[in-house]
């Protein structure tokens, strides 16, 4: 589900109300774009025999006052913002009107070209209301099930499409080629720049934890090396140099019952727990007294 949006800096508004070129955030946010092209897919199936390309044929970002005039100059339909805060209209051209009423009247298209304008948009209104159900279904705030029509005057729908305002007008081509026509998704902007930093700081939440966990998985399977220390005595470097093969190194204090055992780690030895010596299925083992000492456990929870 696609949150709703927040407000977008003046310096990002003057950006985009320069130009047709849209801000990377929304042109990275894939989910959005793949879930409007399945429904735009299948839409133009059921409703004109028709399919519709991967790429947009035109993605611009619009003034409000903009936006405005060239809605005016197709057949369109408005949604009121208490159901759709983010899609704001949707319209088609005139090949597409006729289009739909060719194909709800089972015309052919030439006889559907001669209706009218009105009789068109008629005709187009539950068409437009079946792709608004179907685009809205995946829109956060959204209320795609709503009993009530949503349709309603542009002043009712996200940003009045008031001048100050910015709308992404989203137009596919519906084919084949000999019948082509237009359809277009009207969304308020601001409400897509919030839904696409919230499905980017989602996303890398989403990473973090995977990427911390696989690499505390490798660490603890990774090997370490482990030393029993019987004793340590001390010797000068004199006496140490003087050691030859054969000589005897007296241990007096030993206890074989009290082993140090040992491990390397990226902070040096640490000593990880006392064990004392035995035998175990007629070889030398070794048997752990007592839990591994904190100061391991602390290294290894840093991983």
């Amino acid at each position: 589900m696609i949150p709703k949006g927040q407000a977008m800096s003046s310096v990002l508004r003057r950006k985009v109300g320069t130009g047709s070129g849209l801000p990377p955030t929304i042109l990275r946010y894939h989910d959005f774009w793949d879930g409007i092209h399945q429904s735009v897919s299948e839409w133009a199936s059921q409703s004109v025999d028709g399919s519709v390309p991967q790429a947009p044929l035109m993605r611009r970002v619009y003034s409000g006052s903009a936006a405005l005039e060239a809605l005016e100059q197709r057949t369109a339909f408005y949604f009121n913002s208490r159901v759709s805060p983010g899609l704001c209209a949707i319209a088609t051209d005139g090949p597409g009107a006729a289009r739909i009423v060719a194909k709800r009247l089972s015309q052919d298209i030439e006889g559907a070209r001669e209706a009218s304008a009105l009789f068109m948009k008629l005709m187009f209104e539950a068409p437009a209301v079946t792709l608004w159900r179907s685009a809205a279904g995946s829109l956060e705030g959204h209320v795609s099930d709503t009993t009530a029509s949503p349709l309603s005057e542009p002043a009712q729908a996200s940003g009045h499409f008031e001048t100050d305002s910015r709308y992404l007008v989203v137009s596919y081509a519906v084919m084949p080629e000999a019948l082509q026509s237009q359809i277009w998704l009207v969304f308020d902007l601001d409400y897509l720049m919030g839904c696409a930093h919230e499905a980017e700081r989602r996303a890398a939440e989403h990473k973090r934890p995977v990427a911390s966990r696989v690499l505390r998985e490798s660490a603890l399977a990774s090997s370490i090396r482990v030393e029993a220390v019987l004793d340590k005595i001390s010797m000068t470097i004199g006496e140490c140099s003087r050691l030859k093969v054969g000589d005897l190194i007296p241990l007096p204090d030993t206890d074989p019952g009290s082993i140090r055992l040992n491990a390397e780690t990226v902070n040096g030895q640490i000593e990880i727990g006392q064990c004392e010596m035995g035998v175990w299925k007629r070889q030398r083992a070794l048997k752990l007294k007592q839990p591994v000492l904190e100061p391991f456990t602390q290294e290894v929870a840093k991983m």
